[in-house]
Parts: structure tokens; C-alpha cells; sequence
């Protein structure tokens, strides 16, 4: 068995959804079954949306369960472009493994982000001129890697590829190519905690674990579905909005939701009644927040995701639906937590990072969940057709 631990939902069933492309047999859950039987067992641990120490406390927990279950390999999945606790995660994590150094390969030339002489950079720019700048939990206002982790109680060095790994600590690996992913790949031994993006948990399945085999039949989207879009970033902010123009079939949270009080119960039912309606006009129905609100909300990103989650519940409980598609992890695990979702078979990988799974125990539902900072493929988001 290989197991990974993930910080988010949506970077757990992104690696799911490789492993499947490997043939493997896998199973996302939230927390660890020491009776599973998956040869691929990820973790979704929703870390990144915690304090430090609550992130500490899961990883720690997570990982020595794990630990006792022997798994061939234990690979901890990060934010591509290193939001989260990832430093002090991985100190605790090295400490219940009993290993003396990890190697993070964060970044993914075929996604157009690399890590280059110290510095991030996606799509050509440097990472704090990007949309990251703006994020609402982790903004990130330094390109230069090793100034934003550093920390006094444990070596961290950002090394390139040709160069011998420096024990004890944490080394940050550069990439600027494929080539230096599988470069890295080939430096993972018994000693070290691997740990980073998709492109290097792809590389360590290739050149270590797996050979690929035949991946499983594709099957088609059931027709009615629930879009739930919790991200920030620009492009898809700005997709809801052109969808919201061209038709009514997107259903944005009412104002009088954005902060706690003592009509949120009303209001809450309000807005699901509203939605439940949109779907006896269309299939395909749209739950957002718009980004002025967001703004106007500052500070109550728990809160918001939390609106999300309950309406998503209410809205399942009183319509059929086969499709739900969620977008941002935090906002996936807050709903799949709502509704008592604990374990997920992955089925398809519908493009890069976006993957689907069926809810174990509820053959009906499906659940697709993609990164916020990613792009939706034409084939998943068909509004623009309508």
C-alpha cells in the first residue's frame, strides 16, 4: 500500500486521481480505516484550513496511524505553491516517523509553476504578482521561497536538483523541468519523508512504486448537478459572473448571510428554497458568493464556508441530485463534513486535478472536486454554451 497525507481535500483526490490513471485501486477518506484495503490510501486531513497547532495535532495523529499500518511509502501532499503549515507539519511528522530529513518538491512545470533559483514563479511571474498575492487565508506577498518558511528550529535549505541532499532537515527542491522532478524522484530513499505537489508524487509513482497499467473505463456525468463554488481566484470568480449574465441559473449567497445573526436560520432556508426553484428550470445549478461580498466579509471565511456547507446539505436533502462539483478544498470539506461523508472511491480524473468520486455507501452521488487556483475544463463547466 502506498499511503499520502494531504493538507486539503482537493490536493488528496488530485493524487488520488493519478493514482487511478496508474491503475491503482483507491480510496480518499478523511480519516485513517487501519482495515483498508486500498493500494492507494489518501488522506484528506483539511489541515490548511486550521491553526498551527490544530494542523500539528492532525498531521501527527494521522501520520502515526498510518505509520503502524507499514505502507511502502508515505508521501505528504503540500499546496503546489506552499500555502498552509507545511514547515511545522512536517517537523512533527518527522518526529513521529522517527526520519531525520524531508524533501519538498512542491512545484509543476505542466501546471507553469517552477521554483528557480530561489524563487516561485507561475506562469512566468513571480508568485507575489500573481492572483496569490490576494488569497484570503495565506496572500503570499514573497517570492523568495526560503524568506517565507524560514524558522529557527529547523535547518531549511531550497536546493536544485544536482545537488546531495543535506541531512538533518527539510530541503525545499527546485524545478524548472520534468526533468528535475524525476531527478528528485530518483533521491527518495527509506530515510526521507517525501513530500510536494502531483508532478512529484508522479514522478516517485513512476520511477519507484508503480508500473503503469490500464486506467478504469470513463463513465458520463449524470445530468443534474450542484456547482459549488467556493474559490477566490480571479478566472473563476469572473466564469460565475459571465454565467449569472447570460442566464439565471447561478445562485449567489445573499448579503444577509455573510456574517453570523440571529435570522441565519431564515435566511438559510430562504436562500435553499431559492435554489431548490432554480433546478425545477434548470439541470445545472450554480452556488457562489460574489467576490464583493467576500471582500465586505473579511474575516469570516470560516463562517462562509460553513453557510455553504449547511445550504449544500439542505439543498441534497430536498432535491435529487447526481452531480455535486465543488470547487476550493476548504469549502469541499466543510460540506463533505456537513454531510457526514467520510469515505470517497475515486473514479474518474476528469483533467488535471479534477477528479470524481462516488460517495461509498450512497451509489447515487458523486462528488468532484477541483483545486481553486486550477481551470475548469470546457467538458465540466458548459455555461458559457448555454
Amino acid at each position: 500500500m502506498i499511503a499520502v497525507i494531504a493538507d486539503d481535500l482537493t490536493g488528496a483526490a488530485e493524487l488520488g486521481g493519478i493514482g487511478l490513471t496508474y491503475g491503482l485501486d483507491v480510496e480518499l477518506a478523511m480519516s485513517v480505516n487501519p482495515q483498508s484495503n486500498a493500494e492507494l490510501l489518501v488522506i484528506a486531513t483539511d489541515a490548511r484550513s486550521v491553526s498551527e497547532s490544530e494542523a500539528i495535532a492532525i498531521m501527527s495523529e494521522v501520520s502515526a496511524a498510518l505509520h503502524a499500518m507499514k505502507p511502502q511509502l508515505i508521501f505528504k501532499k503540500v499546496d503546489s505553491v506552499l500555502r498552509g503549515h507545511v514547515i511545522p507539519e512536517t517537523v512533527a511528522q518527522l518526529a513521529v516517523l522517527g526520519l531525520a530529513k524531508a524533501l519538498i518538491v512542491p512545484a509543476n512545470p505542466a501546471l507553469g509553476r517552477i521554483l528557480i533559483d530561489g524563487h516561485y514563479y507561475v506562469q512566468g511571474e513571480l508568485i507575489h504578482q500573481t492572483h496569490f498575492l490576494k488569497d484570503p487565508e495565506f496572500p503570499i506577498t514573497e517570492s523568495n521561497v526560503l524568506k517565507r518558511l524560514a524558522r529557527n528550529d529547523v535547518s531549511i535549505t531550497v536546493q536544485p536538483s544536482t545537488e546531495a541532499l543535506i541531512q538533518p532537515g527539510i530541503v525545499i527542491g527546485e524545478v524548472g523541468t520534468q526533468g528535475d522532478l524525476q531527478a528528485w524522484a530518483s533521491r527518495v530513499d527509506e530515510q526521507t519523508l517525501p513530500g510536494g505537489g502531483s508532478g512529484f508524487f508522479t514522478a516517485i509513482l513512476g520511477s519507484h512504486y508503480v508500473p503503469k497499467r490500464a486506467a478504469s473505463l470513463t463513465a458520463a456525468l449524470g445530468q443534474c448537478r450542484l456547482y459549488v463554488c467556493g474559490s477566490a481566484f480571479g478566472h473563476s470568480v469572473e466564469l460565475v459572473k459571465k454565467a449569472a449574465m447570460t442566464s439565471n441559473f447561478v445562485c449567489y449567497m445573499p448579503d444577509t448571510l455573510m456574517h453570523p445573526g440571529d435570522q441565519e436560520t431564515t435566511e438559510l432556508e430562504n436562500w435553499v428554497a431559492t435554489i431548490v426553484a432554480c433546478f425545477q428550470r434548470h439541470e445545472q445549478v450554480i452556488m457562489a458568493i460574489e467576490s464583493e461580498s467576500v471582500e465586505n466579509a473579511s474575516g469570516q471565511t470560516v463562517h462562509l464556508r460553513t453557510v455553504m456547507a449547511k445550504a449544500v446539505k439542505h439543498v441534497l436533502d430536498q432535491f435529487p441530485v447526481d452531480e455535486l462539483i465543488i470547487e476550493g478544498g476548504s469549502t469541499a470539506s466543510a460540506v463533505l463534513r456537513e454531510m457526514g461523508i467520510t469515505r470517497l472511491a475515486v473514479t474518474q480524473e476528469l483533467g488535471a486535478g479534477v477528479v470524481r468520486s462516488a460517495v461509498v455507501g450512497q451509489d447515487h452521488l458523486h462528488i468532484t472536486v477541483k483545486p481553486g487556483s486550477y481551470r475548469w475544463s470546457p467538458d465540466l463547466w458548459t455555461f458559457n454554451s448555454h
